[in-house]
């Protein structure tokens, strides 16, 4: 029987780093995925890197006006979306080919594979038993399925097959008002496919600021995106050639193609986590302590799988934390800011409190707003909406959070996240020189 110093489950971007990490230190290391085509995982092969890929071309294309009033005149034709799926998946296999090679130069084996768990020392693979001292299971997520909503690959997609089309659809309809949703939104619209978002909440993205989801909802119905919240599908009957979907407010929506993005669930089936006595929550999520450990105490678990933030740089944290514990028999927390970043047009991006949260935790705040009109090189992009607004503490004038909606956002985020972990004032953060002219320059207007 093989044994291992630790076996990762898992190799996207949480199980790949935890591997990297542990590797890197001389660890004998397994780490197991369905297969070579799996490296990366969702990030890498069906989620941010094709998203924002796609995304890019959205962006270049919403330029175009600026552009020709520049003296531009660029003969645009429209998207080859054969073109753009193969250069997509030329980057996927180059960023893949690039996460082998670091795994190969730390020595850790790869196994390509399903395991699951035969107690909680031991998981059976393609039908042998292999040891383990610890274990980090990485397993990430997978897209939710609505059940008036069955997943067919021809009419009813979820973000997975978005990147298998061929042709780009007249109309499309999206179910959600999640990140995800709101960034395939910015991509079909940009091409113009008629596009309708369609969500149960009362506002665009829930989680972030209600001023933001404000601003994006008026960006959305000027790029002639149709929103309708706060809405229930009831019915849906599938024609030779489009999809109806019956609201419950007796709305009727005819479109070629339905979009399932109402978020992912945890990716645990067939791991047979109960032989190993390990919990999990009512939804799926696996149970662990602030230093990632399961219910048992050498087994380990990070990523989407968890319920911690569902995102890529996350779960890299994640995994560099549970290998430090590993390693160093620790219990390390993660202690950091999570900044939250959103590609659509215009991009999102968050950190610390918002408003609202602010607000509920009795907080006494200020808030200090500054509009990208004011910030010249967002007018020389040509792209000047949006705003950044920081909530503030009042009694030590700190940063305790921001939200960006604009130009750039998921790049300036990083200089408040830096200010909210070590505990800058507004003032210290609005005194540091900024180049000019820079979209970053925005944090001295506030």
């Amino acid at each position: 029987m093989k044994q291992y110093e630790v076996v990762v489950i898992g190799a996207g971007p949480g199980g790949y780093q935890a591997a990297l990490e542990l590797g890197k230190v001389g660890v004998k290391t397994l780490l197991i995925d369905k297969s070579k085509e799996h490296i990366g995982g969702t990030c890498l092969n069906v989620g941010c890197i094709p998203t924002k890929n796609y995304l890019e071309s959205a962006s270049l294309v919403s330029q175009i006006p600026h552009y020709k009033e520049l003296g531009l005149h660029l003969d645009f034709k429209g998207l080859n979306l054969k073109q753009l799926q193969e250069k997509t998946i030329e980057l996927i296999t180059e960023i893949r080919t690039g996460v082998l090679w670091m795994l190969e130069h730390s020595h850790v084996e790869i196994l390509y594979a399903t395991a699951s768990f035969v107690d909680a020392q031991t998981i059976e693979v393609n039908g042998e038993h292999i040891e383990f001292c610890k274990c980090i299971i990485a397993t990430g997520s997978k897209a939710r399925e609505l059940p008036q909503l069955p997943l067919d690959s021809r009419f009813i997609i979820s973000s997975n097959e978005v990147f298998e089309l061929n042709n780009l659809p007249k109309s499309i309809s999206i179910i959600g008002t999640g990140p995800i949703a709101c960034e395939f939104a910015t991509f079909f619209s940009s091409f113009g496919v008629k596009t309708t978002l369609i969500g149960r909440g009362a506002q665009l993205l829930s989680s972030e600021d209600e001023d933001v989801s404000k601003a994006l909802l008026r960006a959305f119905k000027k790029s002639s995106i149709d929103v309708i919240i706060s809405a229930n599908i009831e019915k849906v009957n599938l024609k030779d050639n489009s999809v109806e979907l019956l609201l419950d407010s007796a709305e009727s929506i005819i479109c070629e193609l339905v979009l399932c993005a109402v978020g992912r669930v945890p990716n645990t089936q067939g791991l047979n986590l109960k032989n190993a006595n390990i919990e999990q929550y009512e939804n799926g999520f696996i149970c662990v302590n602030p230093s990632f450990k399961t219910s048992q105490d050498h087994i380990y678990a990070i990523g989407d799988c968890i319920n911690t933030p569902s995102y890529a740089h996350t779960a890299y944290a994640e995994a560099k934390i549970a290998a430090h514990n590993i390693v160093n028999r620790g219990s390390k927390i993660n202690t950091h800011i999570t900044p939250s970043t959103i590609f659509t047009h215009p991009q999102i991006a968050s950190c610390g409190l918002n408003e609202k949260e602010a607000k509920e935790q009795g907080k006494e705040i200020g808030i200090n707003k500054a509009l990208f009109k004011v910030n010249a090189k967002a007018k020389i992009y040509g792209d000047d909406i949006g705003f950044a607004k920081v909530i503030v503490c009042v009694e030590s004038n700190t940063v305790l959070g921001a939200s960006i909606i604009g130009v750039d956002a998921t790049e300036i985020i990083h200089e408040f996240v830096l200010a909210i972990e070590k505990k800058l004032t507004i003032t210290e953060l609005k005194e540091i020189i900024h180049a000019h002219p820079s979209i970053s320059e925005i944090i001295t207007y506030l």
